[in-house]
């Protein structure tokens, strides 16, 4: 299954907070929607820094902020600090609270743990947006949608 994305390349962030700010800022919701959603990745990486690969970050959480499965991919060529360590590309992801929601959520995991696996240094190093969704067999979403 191909999912469907937003993207943004060049992150300017230095920082995990800032990462996931400027992630967020793509999400198809209002301000004090992206706030409450920033607050909660952020106590969610205070749980445990979700650094899964080298150089891979997985923020996630689940909310009732979003009706479905929202995930965001960006890179750094720079690198971020997450907390302690750097990371170059962050694959963001809220999932809703629903009745099939814990069942997408691990579907979703299951995936990215699939492709991190099997394309994990490529995914990290990838020269392009286009080479770096194809790695994780996502598809970009048409803004406007």
């Amino acid at each position: 299954m191909k999912y469907t994305v937003l993207s943004k390349f060049e992150l300017s962030a230095t920082s995990r907070h800032e990462a996931i700010t400027e992630l967020l800022e793509l999400f198809p919701a209002g301000e004090k929607t992206r706030s409450l959603l920033s607050s909660a990745l952020d106590v969610r990486e205070q749980v445990g820094a979700t650094v899964v690969h080298n150089n891979i970050a997985l923020p996630h959480c689940r909310s009732i902020l979003v009706d479905k499965l929202t995930v965001v991919v960006g890179r750094s060529e720079a690198g971020i600090m997450w907390p302690s360590d750097l990371v170059n590309t962050v694959i963001l992801f809220v999932s809703p609270v629903k009745v099939n929601s814990p069942q997408e959520h691990s579907k979703f995991l299951g995936h990215i743990a699939g492709k991190i696996k099997k394309f994990g240094d490529g995914i990290a190093s990838a020269g392009s947006q286009e080479e770096l969704l194809k790695l994780l067999d996502f598809q970009l979403e048409e803004q406007g949608e």
